[in-house]
């Protein structure tokens, strides 16, 4: 019953424990969405939608309400032969006073502001679209070191299944050596050879763990998901890709084309500043004195009073800088198109160096099956004249050495080409 129930939770134990598999595409999508320049794209949207509503309201009526209250050393006044003459017909006139007040209401709505909230608007998308491309070339240069990371977790991998594949032609050969020290045949010695090369085939899985571990760490970071020691990575197929030097589809490419958008949007707002605008006002005033001034130096009192019309507004200084600065704007449109060239070249090197790079692991690739076919044959013929005790222990050693040797080269070759072709893949993303 013990071991019933024993089997039982071993059993529920292994399912909590169940690794995961994951693939590469799998790995950069949880980086991406991890990735804190993610939360950019959502902050450019909301800036674009606030900076658009504010440049719409330049077409809503503009209020505003402002009071003043003040004092003055002199006033307005009748000459003082009138006011002797109003005098004389029982009138009494007097005058301004010093302190007035005033509340004023003032209404005015845009009819024409030259093109200046359109180009407001389309200026605040083009920053968005910088914002949006550069997060994007942040995302993408983030998909070249979860590749790095990856295909070395490959290689590990590979590492670690050799090592055990070596541990167990050592250990096979070691149990042969232990019969013929019992039949007399070897020597002690021989076997502590032997055991030597497992002691430092352990350390070297040791070693091999460890910087797994460390890039498992890196991954998990990385992705915001806890990766374990148990856990698959499927080695990715083989990807076929375009060398036809205008087919590029990079997020750089468009960033640059965002900048260059961001600059014109700027130069129609920089147009819309030498346009005249008109507008409709009415304002609206109380307080003293008002605008029947001669009733107001009959009597002291508030009165109401309105304005209406329609107002011009050119601004003709902008006249005096609009030359420099669309000159300034030209300057910034050359020097994001030569920073487009610079990435150009640079990629063309690059892509120029893993296209060479991807040929010769090919050939590298053609030769390897061949070798470890040859170091299989010499090692298993090495066996052999183990047991029949023609060849020394040191020499067998060699040739399983060299054996472990050839398939850990085809291994990490295999693995080289496919992360050349991901490199390739990433440096023309078409």
């Amino acid at each position: 019953m013990r071991r019933f129930v024993a089997v039982i939770l071993t059993s529920l134990a292994g399912l909590c424990a169940t690794a995961e598999e994951y693939t590469l595409d799998s790995i950069q999508n949880m980086a991406r969405v991890n990735y804190p320049a993610i939360r950019q794209f959502g902050i450019a949207e909301q800036i674009e939608e606030f900076t658009v509503a504010n440049a719409a309201s330049a077409w809503i009526p503009q209020i505003s309400l402002s009071g003043t209250a003040s004092w003055q050393s002199d006033v307005v006044s009748f000459p003082e032969s009138m006011t002797d003459i109003f005098s004389a017909l029982g009138v009494d006139i007097t005058g301004l006073r010093k302190d007035q007040y005033k509340v004023v209401l003032n209404v005015e709505q845009m009819l024409w502001d030259g093109g200046y909230t359109k180009a407001q608007k389309e200026s605040a998308m083009a920053e968005k679209d910088v914002s949006v491309q550069s997060a994007e070339a942040e995302l993408y240069a983030l998909r070249d070191r979860i590749n790095q990371l990856y295909f070395g977790i490959l290689v590990l991998n590979e590492q670690l299944r050799l090592n055990d594949l070596v541990t167990g032609i050592l250990e096979d050969n070691c149990n042969t050596v232990r019969a013929y020290i019992a039949n007399g045949v070897a020597k002690a010695p021989d076997l502590a050879k032997i055991e030597a090369e497992l002691v430092s085939n352990s350390q070297q899985r040791t070693r091999l763990q460890s910087s797994r571990k460390v890039y498992l760490q890196v991954l998990s970071i990385m992705t915001g998901r806890e990766l374990d020691a148990g856990d698959t990575f499927v080695k990715p197929e083989a990807v076929l890709y375009t060398e036809d030097e205008t087919v590029m589809n990079r997020p750089e490419l468009r960033l640059y084309d965002a900048r260059i958008a961001s600059v014109e949007a700027q130069r129609a707002a920089l147009r819309s500043t030498l346009m005249p605008r008109f507008s409709l006002f009415a304002q609206g005033l109380y307080g003293y004195p008002g605008l029947n001034m001669f009733e107001d130096m009959m009597q002291y009192k508030w009165s109401p009073n309105v304005y209406v019309g329609f107002r011009f507004q050119w601004n003709i200084s902008s006249f005096y800088t609009h030359k420099n600065t669309g000159r300034k704007l030209d300057a910034s449109v050359q020097q994001i198109g030569l920073q487009r060239e610079t990435f150009l070249y640079n990629t063309r090197l690059q892509q120029a160096q893993i296209s060479t790079d991807i040929e010769q692991m090919r050939d590298i690739l053609r030769d390897d099956d061949r070798l470890i076919q040859l170091r299989s044959s010499i090692r298993e013929a090495s066996e052999a004249q183990l047991r029949n005790g023609t060849i020394l222990i040191s020499d067998l050693l060699r040739d399983i050495n060299d054996e472990h040797k050839a398939n850990i080269d085809k291994a990490l070759h295999e693995i080289e080409y496919l992360k050349k072709l991901y490199e390739m893949k990433y440096t023309l993303n078409n």
